[in-house]
This record gives C-alpha cells, structure tokens and sequence, in this order.
C-alpha cells in the first residue's frame, strides 16, 4: 500500500450503510466508487446525496459529483474495499474480490455477523481485516441517507495498513475505534443486533418499540439466551462505548421511567430510526436472520443450550419473508413463543 496517490476507495454493496459511508467520503473530498444496485443508481443519478444523522450532520452531494455503478470492473482500482454486501452475500462477493481485485487492495468487512472475516480471508489472498458499524442507517428515499443512532466505526488495523483509510474516515467526521482483534466486539455488536428482528416483527420505529417494556422483555429475553450460549463457549462480549452487554437485559426489564433515565445517558436514537432488517422485509428482500439470532440458536444447539425465544423469532421472520408483505406488525405477546 503506498500513499503517493489519491487512495482510492470502492464500496462494494452500497446499500444504506454503504451509501451513508461513502457519501460522508465523498463529501469531504475522497476519492470514492460505490458499487450496487441499479434502482438506487438511478436514485442517486436522479437527486445526489443527502445524508444526515441524529445530531448535526446535514451534507448534500451532488450526483455530477458521485461515481455510482453496477459494474464490478471498478475493484480493480481499490486500494481499499469496504464490503458492505449482507452476509448471506459474503461468498458470491469474495469471488468478485478474487476476480477483479488487485492483491494489494485492503478488504474492510463492515458487515453484521461474526465470521464473515474469517469466509473471506480463507478464499481471498488479500489483506482482509474486520469492521463494525454500530450505527442505523435507514433510506428515507431520493438520495436520503439518515443516521438515527450514534457510535463509532470500529475496524482492525493489522500491521497499520489502514492509516490511509483512517485518514479519510477522520476527515469524513466518521469515528473510528482501532483494535488489534475485532472478535469481542462483533459479539457485542451481535447482542445488540438481536433487536433487529423484534423490531422489524413490530413494524414500528426503533425509539416507539424500545419505549414499550413489554417489547423490551422481548430482547431481554433473546439476550440472556445469547448470552448464556457465549458463556458457555469462553466468548466475553465487548462493551460498545457505554452499553454494556451483560448489563443489557437487566437494563431493558426495567421500568419505562426508570429505563428512560438509563438509555438517555447511554443510547441515543431518534424517532426516524428503524432497524435496517425492518428495511429488508419492506422491500421484500432476504434478511441477515441467521446469522443474528440463527446464529444464537446454532451455537446453542451445539452446547444443548435451548434457545425458545430466539428460535421463535427465527421462524417468525422467515414466515414474514416467505408471505413478502413487509413487516407482520406483531404485538410483544406473539413475539414470544
């Protein structure tokens, strides 16, 4: 990797998080290509990008100034290629790497789930190191990127090979934690994905459903069953900036007053925000279902840990796939098995 030229970044899966990151590049001035799919290009080509967040950010870029395409030949300039593709997408993109990639490109996987590095590293000989978006990210429709919760990209940086990227992640005004080994923080990240499914089974926006205690002992209860499948296999979830995932479920049990004044000082969402599964259903797309709360009940399968409520929310999800009328809009009673 050298930095005597523009380092160029290509994001490959620009969906929501993917286009709300490179546009944030974009706009502070990096050379950037987002690869994706024809009916957000069109989007893009038509009203730019906007991006904004829960606090202050409100930038516009236009599309004269965006390099959206479909055609993968583009990889074959990165420097650094930040996959953003779902995870059940992993090996079909690994083969794109393989085929168009130069082996010197960095690969950052910012993808949901917790062995996506590993896929990738065993069929790519590129450098591939872990990411972690702690944030939601929901398209709002003609251009419109909106961040509606806060935190810090998280990503590896094996042998300081992401100094460049870093570089332009700071002057994009995105956060980053660095870390020698992201595993710990995956899981934590998966403990609080475990959310994404109630919520997108709810139908309402994130802040509304985590405002009802009755949803909330709903991811009470897939977290404690999480969490006791990663006990039993020596697996400590890392903290994410000031929520702490054993901590969780006790906290979401509590009162709604009470639970107000916790989550005001530790989580901060705005009511636009919804998770990004709910975004799934709604399009009638697959989801990330098995590797968030599958992943729960596989593991637990494994150690003969039971997982009802995980399970229960798994079926319930692939029911809703499967009938493709977005979300089921089901009450916290029906949620628990």
């Amino acid at each position: 990797m050298t930095n005597n030229k523009t380092t160029k970044i290509v994001i490959l899966g620009a969906g929501s998080v993917g286009c709300y990151i490179g546009g944030c590049l974009i706009a502070a001035g990096a050379n950037v290509s987002l690869v994706g799919r024809a009916r957000l290009q069109h989007d893009i080509a038509q009203h730019g990008l906007r991006l904004t967040d829960w606090e202050h950010r409100n930038s516009t870029v236009s599309a004269n100034d965006i390099h959206f395409t479909t055609d993968n030949d583009v990889l074959a300039e990165a420097d650094f290629i930040l996959l953003c593709v779902k995870s059940l997408d992993t090996e079909s993109a690994a083969a794109l790497i393989k085929q168009y990639a130069s082996s010197n490109a960095v690969v950052v996987s910012f993808q949901n789930g917790v062995g996506n590095g590993e896929l990738l590293q065993a069929s790519l000989q590129q450098t591939v190191l872990k990411g972690m978006v702690p944030f939601n990210i929901f398209y709002q429709g003609d251009g419109h990127f909106h961040c509606g919760t806060q935190g810090s990209l998280a990503i590896e940086n094996k042998d300081n090979v992401c100094q460049a990227l870093l570089t332009q992640l700071h002057n994009a005004t995105l956060p980053v934690d660095v870390y020698n080994d992201l595993t710990s923080v995956q899981y934590g990240k998966l403990i609080i994905n475990l959310n994404n499914a109630v919520n997108a089974l709810s139908g309402i926006p994130l802040q509304q459903q985590l405002g009802n205690r009755d949803y909330r002992k709903v991811v009470a209860a897939v977290q404690k069953e999480a969490l006791a499948v990663l006990k039993a296999k020596g697996i400590t979830p890392a903290r994410l900036g000031k929520v702490i995932p054993s901590l969780m479920p006790y906290i979401l049990l509590l009162p709604n007053g009470l639970f107000k004044l916790v989550a005001a000082s530790t989580l901060k969402i705005d009511p636009q925000a919804r998770s990004s599964m709910y975004e799934d259903l709604e399009l009638n797309r697959p989801t990330e279902i098995d590797f968030l709360n599958g992943e729960v009940v596989r593991k637990g399968a494994i150690l003969n840990i039971h997982t009802p409520v995980n399970s229960h929310i798994v079926s319930l999800v692939k029911r809703a796939e499967k009938n493709g009328a977005g979300s089921p809009h089901l009450s916290a009673s029906e949620l628990m098995p």
